[in-house]
C-alpha cells in the first residue's frame, strides 16, 4: 500500500497561486509561452521545481523546495513588486 504524502504550507501556497491569473501572466513572462490556465500554471510550477509529480512534494522533497523557492517564489515576489526584467 503507498501512502501519498500530503501538501503542507508549500503546496497550500503554490495551490493558490496556480488559480491567479496574476500569477498566470508572471509564468507567461518567465516561459516565454501562454499561461491561460491553473493547470498550465501547475505544470510551470512542477516543472521548475525539478520535474516533481505533485505540488505536496514541495513540503516533503528538500531539493524540490529549493527549487520552488529559488525559481518560483523569490522571482514571483520580484516581480509582483514591479521587476519585471
Amino acid at each position: 500500500m503507498t501512502v501519498k504524502a500530503k501538501g503542507g504550507a508549500l503546496a497550500r501556497l503554490a495551490g493558490m497561486w496556480c488559480g491567479n491569473p496574476d500569477f498566470w501572466r508572471f509564468v507567461a513572462h518567465r516561459s516565454g509561452k501562454p499561461c491561460d490556465s491553473a493547470a498550465a500554471a501547475r505544470a510551470y510550477v512542477l516543472a521548475v521545481s525539478g520535474g516533481i509529480e505533485s505540488r505536496a512534494q514541495l513540503d516533503h522533497a528538500p531539493a524540490a523546495e529549493a527549487k520552488f523557492h529559488a525559481g518560483v517564489r523569490l522571482p514571483y515576489m520580484r516581480w509582483q513588486k514591479g521587476d519585471r526584467g
